[in-house]
């Protein structure tokens, strides 16, 4: 009984851990994909326990050219910050000024299959240990 018992628990545990609507994509970011506006829909952040991507309304926007520069800006295109982009082993490194001193920051990034979106997760200098992502769209 006590065999069927722990079995049980063990199936319910991973039936919840289990989530078919993968958060990360699986296809490499790339430099050429990249060029363009990106709108930020969605956001997947967990504050240490189960969460799901939830909608984002008015999210902010990068925009990405093919000479490596970037901009973020908000819904209404009120510029956030600038900087220059580098893709490196699926990594986008954004690079900045902030207060007069370069500031970087690393994101995990990747595609879905036909590279309509993007999905980001923090990875430099700081890491989410239970999880944030942001899921953005190709306008």
């Amino acid at each position: 009984m006590a065999i069927k018992f722990t079995v049980a628990i063990f199936l319910l545990f991973l039936m919840q851990c289990q989530n078919d609507d993968m958060p990360f994509d699986d296809t490499p970011v790339d430099d050429t994909s990249l060029v363009g506006e990106w709108l930020l829909v969605e956001s997947y952040v967990s504050p240490g326990g189960a969460t799901d991507w939830k909608d984002v309304e008015e999210g902010y926007r990068y925009f990405f050219d093919e000479l490596g520069n970037y901009e973020r800006t908000d819904f209404n295109r009120s510029l956030l910050d600038n900087g220059l982009y580098e893709i490196k082993e699926d990594e986008l490194y954004l690079y900045f000024i902030t207060e007069s001193k370069k500031d970087t920051l690393g994101y995990s990034a990747d595609f879905n299959e036909n590279k309509t979106r993007l999905t980001l997760s923090p990875s430099y200098p700081a890491i989410c240990i239970e999880g944030c992502m942001y899921r953005f769209k190709k306008q």
